[in-house]
């Protein structure tokens, strides 16, 4: 990458780094630490699907999409996940319900809250009983504005912040602002949060001033100079038990972002946290992806490529 910028003359927002996928930042925590120390800037895009996945973040967006629909199936489920104490057997206590009254796992949950959860397991009962509750009780006590001031990002930040909502993280608080200007004025509440994670993205796609890092799903749609496409390994791409047709998809996708330069690595062997990626034998020899195979690609020795090309 290095040389990429330095000789190519390729700006650090025209590149690309593409990962299959980045479980605890298996593959990208180091790939930072390496820009970190040749001092090249970066932008995570993915840091915004993160970001909305922390337990506070998602809770307090799980009972805004509870104010804009009270039944909410998947809000429901997302706050019960979230509540320690509640397993899978009150899941499946839910879904008998909502399979026997032929409705909904929402309506189900409130159905059968209200009726003081018969036959549920007792701790797990008890728990959802009391979450259910607090979030009815935070719901009650909130409606929805028809034309809130400001946007509806600045009206979230100002509604929530207690212990059914908490205050989003300092990130998310920005995001919810930033959006207040991409979103559109007449959106309801659940289109603005329909629009949070998508628009998202985007934007911190769109507004990278460094070497972009991210998965090959989210790069669609985007066209720069050069692409990284990195771990493209058996196992890795295509995934054991994923579609091929799919993961084919996203590999043409990662490999045509570029207009000029297009590199593909991977690793004969693996350790730290990137070692049980794609297989659970961590000593077994690796190679690359069999989709590269009996094409018009070869593999090179990564540092005999570059002395070569580069000197």
């Amino acid at each position: 990458m290095e040389k990429l910028i330095d000789i190519e003359e390729v700006p650090a927002d025209e590149i690309l780094v593409l990962l299959r996928g980045d479980f605890r930042g298996a593959f990208s925590t180091r790939i930072k630490t390496e820009l970190d120390e040749l001092d090249i800037p970066y932008s995570d895009p993915d840091l915004v699907t993160q970001m909305l996945a922390e337990p506070d973040n998602r809770r307090t967006l799980e009972v805004l999409r509870l104010l804009h629909n009270r039944e909410d199936s998947l809000a429901w489920a997302s706050l019960l996940q979230l509540t320690s104490g509640i397993g899978d057997a009150f899941f499946n206590y839910i879904y008998e319900q909502a399979l026997a009254s032929r409705v909904q796992f929402g309506p189900a949950l409130l159905s059968a809250f209200a009726e003081d959860f018969p036959g549920a397991p007792g701790a797990s009962g008890r728990r959802a009983h009391e979450l259910v509750e607090s979030a009815l009780s935070w719901l009650d006590a909130h409606t929805v504005p028809e034309d809130p001031e400001g946007g509806w990002g600045q009206w979230v930040v100002e509604t929530v912040g207690d212990e059914v909502a908490p205050d989003p993280s300092e990130g998310l608080v920005e995001l919810l602002l930033a959006l207040d200007g991409l979103v559109d004025a007449d959106a309801s509440l659940g289109r603005f949060l329909g629009q949070i994670a998508p628009l998202g993205r985007d934007r911190a796609a769109n507004e990278s001033e460094g070497v972009r890092i991210m998965s090959m799903a989210a790069a669609k749609g985007l066209t720069v100079r050069a692409t990284i496409i990195a771990a493209l390994e058996e196992g890795i791409v295509p995934r054991p038990t994923a579609d091929l047709g799919e993961e084919r998809r996203l590999l043409y996708v990662a490999m045509t972002r570029a207009r000029e330069f297009v590199y593909a690595t991977w690793a004969r062997r693996r350790t730290g946290p990137t070692a049980r990626a794609g297989t659970p034998r961590v000593q077994e020899r690796r190679s690359h992806s069999h989709f590269l195979s009996g094409g018009p690609v070869d593999s090179q020795d990564g540092q005999t490529y570059i002395r070569s090309r580069w000197g």
